[in-house]
């Protein structure tokens, strides 16, 4: 059965502009701006519930003099109190926030997967 070349020719068309609208909109989900901004939204978010837990409320958090640096890897600081830390303050805990930025990565990763393959769809 044949069709119209001005049908086909419209069909086309209209197919191009859907393809450029979902080029448009993945484009705009794996922007690196766009990722960074929502993993720094995340991680933000993050932080604020761990310092609600952990009862700083906004104050900012002190470090130890003998903490570990923020590349030192995942050993843990001595916690409040103990042998060397400063005047009770609490330390910060690099397992810990190691742990919390490589879930906050997978999250991302994890999302912008199944953003990806909802839009294939």
């Amino acid at each position: 059965m044949p069709q119209d070349p001005a049908t086909i020719q419209r069909q086309i068309e209209e197919t191009r502009a859907e393809l450029a609208e979902t080029i448009d909109a993945i484009a705009e989900l794996v922007h690196p701006r766009r990722v960074a901004e929502r993993a720094g939204e995340q991680a933000r978010a993050k932080l604020a519930e761990l310092r609600a837990r952990a009862g700083h409320h906004g104050r900012p958090l002190e470090l130890a003099a003998d903490a570990p640096a923020a590349g030192a890897g995942l050993a843990a600081a001595r916690p409040s109190g103990a042998q060397g830390s400063t005047g009770g303050s609490r330390t910060v805990r690099w397992g810990r926030v190691a742990l919390a930025v490589g879930a906050t990565m997978l999250l991302v990763v994890g999302t912008t997967r199944r953003r990806r393959r909802r839009h294939r769809a």
